[in-house]
């Protein structure tokens, strides 16, 4: 294993136990065997290091993500209503597909407080507010009656499932349960938005 390797892994170990805020390079130096001026030749700060200890994934998906809520209001009225329920359960499925690739990288993420990695996760939620009232809007377009909920309601759904579905990482949940687990949670707020909103499709 290369130094640079090396300082990565201890990194990652670093990171997972002390979270991004309290870990320090002397600590990671230390437990690597390097001096701290060895790890600032690789890395010029520690959120440089951090960025290596997480890894391409959580990047990759994440613009993905951003692709994929760009494409919102270009699709059709039909295809969206027919799709509804299997385009959550996708959603879900990539999002599992890249936790379980990496799954150290998604507890570190969730442990770095102070990183640009932990503040798209608020970007995230403020996405998915505004994926929901485009929707919302296509249906007004389209002459569909429903109940539009207030601003702080849907705020406070959208957040409440995020955090739902992070708690796959928190819990250590395996695969499977996490499957489970999140098209349980899928289920549930999607009948309850129908709900909410007045409709059946």
């Amino acid at each position: 294993m290369s130094t640079k390797d090396l300082i990565i892994e201890v990194a990652r170990k670093i990171f997972l136990k002390n979270g991004y805020k309290k870990a320090n390079i002397r600590d990671i130096a230390n437990e690597a065997e390097v001096s701290t001026g060895a790890i600032y030749g690789y890395f010029i700060n520690k959120e440089k290091l951090y960025e290596a200890a997480i890894g391409p994934l959580p990047k990759e998906y994440y613009n993905k993500y951003l692709n994929a809520i760009s494409k919102i209001n270009k699709v059709d009225y039909t295809s969206m209503i027919k799709k509804l329920k299997q385009s959550h359960y996708d959603g879900i499925e990539l999002f599992l597909d890249y936790v379980y690739a990496d799954f150290v990288a998604w507890k570190l993420i969730i442990n770095g407080e102070g990183t640009n990695y932990h503040t798209h996760l608020e970007l995230i939620v403020n996405k998915e507010i505004t994926a929901f009232n485009l929707f919302l809007d296509l249906l007004e377009k389209e002459k569909i009656s429903f109940n539009r909920p207030n601003s702080h309601l849907i705020e406070s759904v959208i957040r409440n499932l995020i955090d739902d579905l992070i708690r796959i990482i928190k819990l250590d949940m395996g695969r499977d349960e996490a499957i489970i687990y999140s098209k349980q949670v899928a289920d549930f707020f999607l009948d309850g938005w129908m709900n909410l909103l007045n409709l059946d499709f």
